[in-house]
């Protein structure tokens, strides 16, 4: 068996709307359909049908704590070229979100927690060759 790519990441949230406002009109993900009347949203990045799927959650759970098993963070490609990746950083922080683990080399990036908890990776592709 070889996997060939990533095709989506399912996440339960607690309020889908605000979730939807994140991942629509933060990082301009778009909304492609929904399912199981309505508690489902499926959002596009323009390639695939869905690279993201928001449902609500059907229990209460508490914060996980960063490093125990479970989703570590989810990435996100904003460009090609430094000025992309600061112009996402600045986005970001005009929403009140507080970047950390800025990376350099090949393939910058930084994250940032979004208001569910889940920490999010936004980088530029690798340079050609890198």
């Amino acid at each position: 068996m070889k996997v060939t790519e990533l095709g989506h990441v399912s996440l339960f949230v607690r309020d889908l709307e605000a979730a939807m406002r994140f991942y629509c009109d933060l990082l301009g993900l778009s909304e492609t359909g929904r399912g199981k009347g309505g508690r489902i949203a499926f959002l596009s990045a323009g390639v695939h049908h869905h690279d993201v799927s928001l449902e609500v959650a059907r229990h209460e759970g508490g914060p996980s704590v960063k490093g125990a098993p479970g989703l570590y963070h989810i990435a996100f490609c904003v460009g090609a070229s430094r000025d992309a990746l600061d112009a996402a950083r600045r986005e970001a922080e005009q929403v009140g979100l507080a970047p950390f683990g800025e990376m350099e080399g090949p393939a910058p990036s930084f994250c940032f927690k979004q208001t569910a908890a889940n920490e999010i990776e936004l980088y530029v592709a690798r340079a050609a060759g890198a």
